[in-house]
């Protein structure tokens, strides 16, 4: 499983905080470690479930945030996930990046 976003991965590279505040529902995002990305993919059986989405950070409560097919950001929850499921957070990577607020 590849990771789908080169943005994501410049992301960790820049060091950048890892749990923030949101400016959108859920308000909070925290990134799984990089290296640990595929393996949380797969243990939370996202290929199965979301087939073409990729999770890389938890909103802490129960929801899993991801890439959909088209990149865009979106929230899933751990329980029921499926494509249906899927509210938007962000049409980007960009735009995502720029509501992150406050590192906690």
């Amino acid at each position: 499983m590849e990771i789908p976003s080169q943005e994501l991965l410049a992301y960790y590279a820049a060091g950048k905080p890892l749990v923030c505040e949101l400016d959108a529902n859920p308000y909070l995002c925290e990134f799984w470690p990089q290296e640990e990305l595929t393996k949380y993919n797969v243990e939370y059986e996202v290929p199965l479930y979301a087939p073409g989405y990729f999770g890389f950070a938890t909103s802490g409560g129960g929801e899993m945030f991801a890439f959909s097919p088209s990149g865009a950001v979106v929230c899933l929850p751990f329980i029921g996930m499926e494509p249906a499921a899927a509210f938007p957070v962000a049409p980007s990577w960009a735009s995502f990046e720029c509501m992150l607020r406050n590192a906690l």
